[in-house]
């Protein structure tokens, strides 16, 4: 685990496609491990909380 991370998303690889330049791992999500301080009154993730990051058309965004 990313111990920065507050959430972590264990996968298991289910297939990998071949795309040329690069290659697209499809997987499964197969444990969650999330950090108290993310979590809400009932043991789910707010994303508020967690304040996601993603990279998406080489720019990164959150999810303010």
């Amino acid at each position: 685990l990313i111990s920065e991370c507050p959430v972590n998303l264990e996968c298991q690889v289910r297939q990998v496609v071949k795309l040329g330049s690069h290659d697209l791992f499809l997987a499964e999500i197969v444990a969650i491990h999330a950090s108290e301080e993310v979590l809400d009154a009932y043991g789910r993730i707010d994303p508020a909380k967690a304040k996601p990051l993603g990279y998406i058309s080489g720019e990164y965004w959150t999810g303010h």
